[in-house]
């Protein structure tokens, strides 16, 4: 009998990366896919807890999907809800046929089976891996799990420890993106540049940056959530030297006050993040800056707070993310004193992104007149296609419009940037030629201002 799943994957790149597991599991039974939940014989949902807003929208699609869907159809549940509050959820869902814990993904065909006892299971080749983005990009997840112990984090309470996967299968996973004719390699884990030192002791990012670049030499390379404590010296030579890296730095600082950064558990200082900032900028001075901020968190006093507005002030990122605190069950910030009053979070909350905004439109305007590579990525409209030069990461980040009626999703163009537009940039077509690589990534006529 053939039969038919549908996925919902919720949350972050990290998670749709085990979805493309778990759909590829899924093709190993021979079930396929499609987008109708009436006629999926299984539904499978990954959900996402990381935050409130997401468990409720996690809660929300199971719900949605128990009521829609047909009579014999099976519910499966898997993703971070599941092994957060696993016992919670049996009790108050007992409509989903299968919960899937992280510790049953290997396992997950034989799941399958038990409920759909007539498939028969068959290995899949390698280059059978089922890819959930559009075509032209990709995310090589390179790590589960995370050793940090931030006090408002609950990742690693269900993640688990930092375990690194083994270089050659990164490397086997990275020849068969370019083989697909994936242009934009994102590596992806939750603490990047810990890489390989569960392994070996050592810090093998650096290594296996260069390895996946020499591997995939047309593919641009995209490195997201490096720690500032951990972003070597030897990492940073890496991205300059290898010219398919790009001269992108994800890098989550939280906080700029000492004290502040202290109670949240992070293992850095204000110092030491200017320092690697510093080094970063030396070595590439055209570099995309990303961060993210936690403002309100408890104990963060009014000079702390400023002591924030002042670092932003004289770094200067290009892409921010800024969340007010909010409790997490199971964190040590949950159960710390101090808590501030939701109104003066956010009205903090209110004056970062006031000022992230003039600061992010004077980023902005340093584009303007200079030569990009850009990667056409969607058709917003007839004549309108959002693309993304080196600066630009999917999904998280603002993008390039150009109009034009001619255009293809994953082609590369030259294009010259001449406007702003909101928190977007504005540009023409100079060139359509499909040599054009990432050689020409940088920004070639605009140094960051300072």
């Amino acid at each position: 009998m053939d039969y038919t799943a549908a996925l919902i994957s919720l949350g972050c790149s990290k998670n749709l990366a085990d979805s493309e597991d778990l759909v590829t599991a899924l093709k190993s039974v021979d079930f396929g896919l499609t987008n109708s939940l009436e006629e999926a014989d299984l539904i499978l949902i990954n959900t996402c807890g990381f935050i409130e807003a997401a468990k409720q929208e996690s809660i929300d699609h199971i719900l949605e999907a128990a009521e829609g869907r047909k009579e014999e159809a099976k519910l499966f549940v898997a993703g971070c809800l599941t092994d957060r509050y696993l016992t919670e959820l049996e009790e108050g869902f007992p409509e989903v046929d299968q919960w899937v814990t992280f510790k049953d993904y290997d396992g997950f065909p034989a799941l399958i089976r038990e409920h759909f006892p007539d498939v028969s299971e068959h290995r899949l080749r390698h280059d059978q891996r089922s890819q959930l983005t559009p075509p032209h990009y990709a995310f090589l997840k390179i790590a589960e799990g995370c050793d940090n112990t931030c006090n408002f984090c609950a990742i690693p309470l269900f993640r688990g420890k930092h375990i690194s996967r083994p270089m050659d299968e990164l490397i086997e996973q990275a020849a068969l993106y370019r083989d697909r004719g994936v242009r934009e390699i994102n590596m992806i884990s939750q603490h990047l540049d810990y890489y390989g030192k569960d392994l070996t002791g050592e810090y093998q990012l650096p290594e296996l940056v260069r390895a996946v670049a020499a591997e995939a030499p047309d593919c641009w390379i995209r490195l997201h959530y490096c720690y500032p404590n951990d972003f070597s010296d030897e990492l940073i030579a890496a991205m300059a030297e290898t010219p398919n890296v790009l001269p992108y730095i994800d890098m989550p600082i939280q906080h700029a006050s000492d004290r502040m950064l202290a109670t949240m558990g992070r293992k850095t200082t204000r110092a030491h993040i200017e320092e690697r900032l510093d080094a970063i900028r030396t070595a590439m001075p055209h570099a995309t800056l990303r961060s993210t901020f936690i403002v309100g968190f408890p104990g963060e006093r009014e000079e702390d707070f400023e002591e924030l507005l002042d670092f932003m002030r004289i770094q200067k990122f290009d892409q921010v993310g800024c969340f007010s605190y909010s409790d997490e069950d199971g964190t040590t910030a949950a159960k710390m004193p101090e808590k501030i009053d939701p109104e003066v979070v956010a009205e903090r909350h209110d004056r970062f992104m006031v000022q992230q905004q003039e600061l992010h439109q004077q980023q902005l305007e340093r584009w303007i007149g200079t030569t990009q590579t850009v990667l056409v990525d969607e058709q917003r409209d007839f004549d309108l296609f959002a693309c993304r030069h080196p600066g630009q990461a999917s999904e998280v980040d603002n993008c390039t419009l150009l109009e034009d009626n001619a255009l293809e999703i994953g082609q590369w163009l030259t294009v010259e940037i001449t406007d702003t537009n909101g928190y977007d940039l504005i540009g023409r077509v100079l060139s359509t030629d499909e040599n054009s690589n990432s050689e020409t990534a940088s920004i070639d006529s605009a140094t960051p201002p300072r």
